[in-house]
């Protein structure tokens, strides 16, 4: 057996994440820059670092931080999993391969549900490393989204490609079921889809398995969802935004820093190219319609010169064929060309919003430590009471001379103070410890993050080439095709005539005795 070959059973659904893998501990070199955090005074009780599991929970949403790009090395032995289907090979994500996978989208239908409404489904089929006989199905358009959405749960340090929007100013106008609208959709899911095959990771999870070839999705995709992790609620969300919008990296690290400046300048490239491209269009546009107006002032003069009519006739013609060969042209460049660059654009904010997620994982790492810092600040001054205090208010080790005033007022109302010391003392402690554990699980969560996220950059890196090369190749292939119109017809409309060529025997054989020249059949 191949050992590309892997068998889907798209009704496993308790294989909602990748197999285990072996796992680096990443506090293993954790640097004595950062030690200082909980560990200010030699005095001080340390907390050793407990030692990470060897592997990583099935439900763990960050990815080894020793998988290595996609390679042809041989994958090595995997790991027993109780999910896997017999006669299987789990994906190992220590060296992931890129394995072939082509999808295609065709043949989009129209339908009417009394429950659901009027929807577009489109055809699915799939031919890839483990299926030599694709099995079509149809999925509609939020069904895609379900995709997205269980993608970005699942991975949440990979760079889930974008879907395309919901539009929903065409629903306004009640265009969403015209032919140009379906057709832009049906490129644009194409284009999720291609994203995804060429993902090593995204292409191999169960929500692909099950999207692509489920029979029964809507049973197989609700038992899916409940494997699948879970972020915080809505309102936890928003307020982390709010606490940390203002909150800045004390430590920003040169790397990331450096792909958010390559994805701004491309980002900013791509708007200059949207602009001049309509500048260009709009141009098109009015010289087609130029020509269109030239056609039919032609076309009036002809009824007035009844010694030429044939002739002034065929030219207006020949002057409408020119005009929809520009027309034509235009509206694939829109759809091929500005599409895709539209698509990057949206590419771009979705690699955007990864990098931004792992600037708050190494945020949370960074308050969190400071906190624990603070914390064992305020142990050690209650466990070392009577230190001196600096004309700023604040003791040598940088405490607010709030704890001092406190236990004076507790003090005077006659508190034990050596029993409240203890007490106090004990909840420091285990407060310490809890946030040691913390530091530790944020560490891990942030370099974990940060080692996926530099791969999922190479991935990017790769796709917009591939796609920018699509939509170059694309806009060419335009222009190449409307010359040929122009120059050599090969349209059975033309009879392998080019537009102008054709109309120069009807000018030439024009007399000022006989009028109309010869007629075109």
């Amino acid at each position: 057996m191949s050992e590309d070959y892997v068998e889907w059973d798209v009704h496993a659904t308790n294989d909602a994440l990748t197999p285990r893998v072996e796992y680096d501990d990443p506090l293993s070199q954790f640097s004595e820059s950062e030690h200082q955090y909980y560990s200010p005074y030699p005095a001080a009780a340390t907390q050793d670092t407990p030692p990470l599991p060897p592997t990583i929970p099935s439900s763990s949403p960050i990815i080894d931080s020793t998988d290595s790009l996609p390679t042809s090395v041989t994958p090595p032995t995997p790991t027993k999993s109780p999910f896997v289907p017999p006669k299987s090979k789990p994906v190992e994500l220590g060296n992931i391969q890129l394995l072939s996978m082509v999808v295609t989208i065709s043949d989009p239908q129209k339908h009417q549900d009394a429950t659901q409404g009027t929807f577009i489904t489109y055809l699915t089929q799939v031919e890839n490393f483990n299926s030599s006989k694709p099995r079509p199905v149809r999925r509609r358009y939020q069904d895609f989204v379900w995709l997205h959405t269980t993608l970005s749960l699942e991975y949440p340090a990979c760079i889930v490609p974008p879907l395309p929007e919901k539009h929903r100013l065409e629903y306004i106008k009640g265009d969403r079921f015209s032919s140009e609208f379906i057709q832009r959709r049906q490129l644009s899911l194409q284009w999720f889809l291609d994203r995804i095959s060429r993902h090593p990771l995204l292409q191999k999870s169960q929500c692909t398995r099950i999207f692509l070839e489920s029979t029964d999705f809507k049973n197989d995709k609700r038992s899916q969802v409940l494997n699948i992790p879970h972020t915080t609620s809505i309102l936890d969300s928003i307020s982390d935004t709010l606490v940390n919008a203002f909150a800045k990296l004390k430590k920003p690290d040169e790397r990331f820093e450096e792909m958010k400046d390559q994805i701004n300048k491309l980002e900013d490239n791509l708007n200059t190219v949207e602009k001049l491209y309509f500048r260009i269009n709009k141009r098109q546009l009015d010289l087609q319609n130029d020509y269109t107006s030239f056609a039919n002032s032609i076309q009036g003069l002809s009824a007035l010169e009844t010694n030429i009519t044939n002739s002034l006739y065929q030219f207006a013609e020949t002057s409408k064929a020119y005009s929809k060969a520009m027309k034509d042209m235009s509206e694939v460049e829109e759809i091929q060309f500005l599409n895709e660059i539209h698509e990057l654009l949206a590419y771009c904010h979705a690699a955007k919003d990864v990098l931004k997620a792992r600037d708050q994982k190494q945020l949370d790492f960074e308050e969190l430590s400071v906190y624990l810092h603070q914390t064992v600040q305020l142990r050690d001054r209650t466990q070392y009471p009577g230190r001196k205090y600096n004309d700023r208010g604040m003791a040598a080790g940088g405490l607010y001379i709030s704890d001092y005033v406190t236990d004076k007022l507790n003090e005077v109302r006659g508190v034990n103070m050596e029993r409240a010391r203890r007490e106090k003392l004990s909840k420091l402690e285990l407060r310490v410890k809890e946030l040691q554990d913390e530091v530790t699980r944020a560490n891990d969560d942030s370099n974990g993050f940060s080692n996926q996220v530099i791969k999922e950059f190479e991935v990017f890196q790769k796709t917009k080439t591939l796609e920018l090369k699509q939509g170059l190749l694309a806009y060419a292939d335009c222009h190449i095709e409307f010359y040929e119109k122009v120059i050599n017809m090969n349209e059975t409309n033309y009879q392998g005539t080019a537009i102008w060529e054709k109309i120069l025997p009807v000018l030439e054989s024009m007399d000022g005795i006989k009028g109309d020249g010869q007629i075109l059949e």
